[in-house]
Order: structure tokens, then sequence, then C-alpha cells
């Protein structure tokens, strides 16, 4: 009864979208709550022994020291970093937050339709294409995987989207 059990739950799972939810939610967590969050805290928190690159003053330096190799990025992005950083870190924390309530809401079971995987999708590239927006502008290194990342982006929502029949 009990292998039965388990063969039933393991038919139920929705083996198509598992793997694009935990891609999101690994990515997400990482870029945003792990590397900006928890690097900035530790480093308000205990400056002496966090790493100096996730601190708010190590990504000053690293995303400012590569706007401002572009004229265009000196000028008119690189002021506006203590503004908008704050910005991009709640927008970079959106996408796992919401993979977290799909999991919740049960959408990896087959027969479900996918409403906060599909806004996670969406959120995704919303943040990736103003990622990609301020590093294409200023030449940034960090466009080329940006631009990757959109069209992975793109392709999960029209994936999400057929597999919601709509």
């Amino acid at each position: 009864m009990n292998n039965t059990n388990n063969t039933n739950f393991l038919k139920s799972l929705a083996f198509q979208v598992i793997p694009l939810q935990i891609f999101l939610f690994v990515f997400w967590f990482k870029n945003g709550f792990i590397d900006k969050v928890c690097g900035v805290l530790l480093g308000i928190i205990t400056p002496e022994t966090a790493y100096h690159g996730d601190t708010w003053q190590g990504w000053k330096e690293y995303i400012v020291g590569t706007w401002d190799k572009s004229a265009v990025g000196h000028t008119f992005i690189s002021p506006t970093f203590d503004f908008m950083f704050p910005i991009l870190i709640v927008l970079q924390c959106v996408p796992f937050i919401l993979i977290l309530r799909s999991v919740f809401a049960g959408e990896f079971m087959q027969e479900k339709q996918r409403p906060w995987l599909l806004r996670a999708g969406i959120a995704s590239l919303f943040v990736t294409a103003c990622m990609a927006f301020t590093q294409t502008i200023t030449g940034a290194s960090d466009g080329q995987y940006l631009w990757q990342f959109i069209g992975f982006s793109m392709v999960a929502i029209m994936y999400i989207r057929n597999e919601n029949g709509k």
C-alpha cells in the first residue's frame, strides 16, 4: 500500500517545471539574497570579517568602477548608485520570493496552474532587463551573460504559459 502511494505521488509531480523552479530560485537566491542582502548586512554588522567584495562599499567599487569606464555611465548612472542599489537588491529578491510562493501553492504538481511561477519568470525578466540596460549602456562585460539570461527568462515565460495552457 505504501509503495502505491509513493508511485501515485511521483506521478502527480510536474517534473517539467520543477527544474525551472529550482534554477530560478537558486539563481536569484544566490545573486539577490546571499550576495546582496547577506553581504551588505555582514559588512554592516562585522565589517572587519566580512568579505569586502559583497559589502556595500565592495559592490559600489565594482559596479561604479564598471560604469565609470563609459562617459555615459560615469555622467548619468554612477551618481545614482546609492539610490538605485537598494532598489536593485529588492528587485533581485522578488523572483526567489515568488518561487517560494509557487512552491507553497503546490505549483510543482501536475494539473496545477502556475501563476506564481509565471510571475517569478516575469520578475526575473524585468530585473535582468534593468541590469542589462545599465551594463549595456556602459559597455560592461556583465552585459553578455545578462542578455543570455534575458533569453532564458523569455523562454521560461513562454514555457510556463504553455504549461498553463494559455
